[in-house]
């Protein structure tokens, strides 16, 4: 399956997995944030950051391996009512991995998350946005609720504050939209600064995932 389309998204959310498949809030005019492939030493506190000042929560999917080399600032995010969950131990994509290997990453990934924070998440984020039939089969079996996202800028391009800013207004934010950015480039820390404020004068609000 690899990338999934809005289409298939739509059927896993509402028909085949619903309640263990999100790609949009469910209902309501409310949007979510969510910052993939951290914590980064420098670049997660700076949204971290810009967030509290404008009080929004988001959510914070997380690298096991590097949770690990900065457990203060994995706590930090929980404790500044952030969500904490999984992006995996080590970042591979889940349709490489044996059954055996898909348990430890989920497993060691959750049991870092749960050591430094005391929550028990069962939100994953498949690295990439990439999983086939097999992977959700045994996610759904084994009790996680997979987080896909409606709205992505293409921030891992990493090619410049411009070139996303044009990018975050021609997509746009809607209400209902979880929407992709990386805590780990110094240009997704500049535009979410410009755009949240915007984004709040037009009249979004933020919720974290649980």
């Amino acid at each position: 399956m690899g990338s999934l389309s809005r289409i298939g998204k739509n059927v896993l959310q509402r028909c085949l997995m619903p309640g263990a498949f999100i790609w949009r809030l469910p209902s309501g005019t409310d949007c979510a944030l969510t910052f993939d492939d951290g914590p980064h030493p420098l670049h997660t506190p700076q949204i971290l950051e810009i967030l509290g000042r404008h009080r929004v929560k988001a959510s914070f999917f997380l690298v096991g391996e590097y949770a690990l080399r900065a457990p203060e600032l994995v706590r930090r995010i929980a404790q500044e009512g952030h969500c904490v969950a999984s992006h995996t131990f080590s970042h591979r994509e889940l349709p490489s991995l044996s059954r055996d290997e898909l348990a430890r990453e989920l497993t060691d990934c959750k049991e870092v998350l749960r050591q430094l924070t005391g929550i028990d998440t069962r939100l994953i984020r498949p690295p990439r946005g990439r999983v086939d039939a097999r992977s959700l089969v045994r996610l759904k079996r084994w009790n996680y609720r997979v987080v896909h996202w409606s709205k992505t800028y293409s921030d891992y391009l990493q090619d410049g504050s411009s070139a996303l800013l044009m990018r975050i207004r021609e997509r746009g934010l809607e209400p209902r939209d979880i929407a992709l950015f990386h805590d780990t480039n110094p240009h997704t820390v500049a535009a979410v600064e410009q755009m949240l404020p915007l984004w709040q004068a037009a009249g979004r609000s933020f919720v974290s995932l649980q």
